[in-house]
């Protein structure tokens, strides 16, 4: 009921503001973080962009059976002042006052036995869960969207639901990478799992 909840809510926005509305889908891939970028075969993420908010939803493969995994929205309100075309990760988390950015949880799952996983989320202009920055979303239009997941590791018993809503539930204190602000790391209390950043998908401003 919460996933047709949540396509019915995006089809809303899209009959109320046809317009307005506007679909990206781009391609899943690695992120840059694990070695030279790839295409995740059959992977794709789509966001539709209303005055209102955003629709995001990713499907992906090559995930690790048994492990947790936390989808994350990293938002830039003045992607013009990034390095490059494209944002960055040094501009998320380092120049975040000058690109205006922030990160939100947006959902987390255990992947099964074929190593897929299909999330979707509807954001309101405005804060994000579990914020990094308190910024949120300022505007829809020249926003630039990273959709990020993060590999927390097998399950360990008794941690489920934390390490399923938080940024480093379960993770050591060493695989989280030196520029995560200090709000990324209480977020969760730490585990023995190796954490990390494995797969992305990148939305352009409209």
């Amino acid at each position: 009921m919460q996933e047709f909840m949540k396509y019915a809510l995006a089809a809303g926005m899209l009959a109320a503001t046809p317009a307005a509305a506007e679909i990206q889908t781009v391609e899943v891939r690695t992120h840059p973080s694990q070695g030279d970028v790839e295409v995740v075969e059959g992977g794709g993420s789509t966001l539709i962009r209303g005055p209102d908010g955003i629709h995001v939803s990713l499907s992906t493969s090559g995930l690790i059976a048994g492990h947790v995994y936390t989808y994350w929205m990293v938002v830039f309100n003045e992607p013009g002042q990034c390095e490059a075309e494209m944002c960055s990760g040094k501009d998320a988390l380092v120049r975040t006052d000058i690109v205006e950015s922030d990160a939100g949880y947006v959902g987390g799952a255990v992947v099964g036995a074929d190593g897929t996983l299909s999330m979707t989320a509807y954001q309101p202009v405005g804060q994000l869960n579990n914020a990094f920055f308190d910024r949120g979303i300022l505007e829809t239009d020249d926003l630039e969207v990273h959709l990020i997941l993060q590999d927390h590791g097998p399950v360990i018993a008794g941690r489920e639901l934390e390490m399923l809503s938080t940024y480093r539930g379960g993770c050591s204190d060493d695989s989280i990478p030196p520029p995560f602000p200090v709000t990324a790391r209480a977020q969760g209390e730490p585990g023995p799992n190796a954490c990390r950043m494995v797969q992305v998908a990148l939305f352009a401003p409209s």
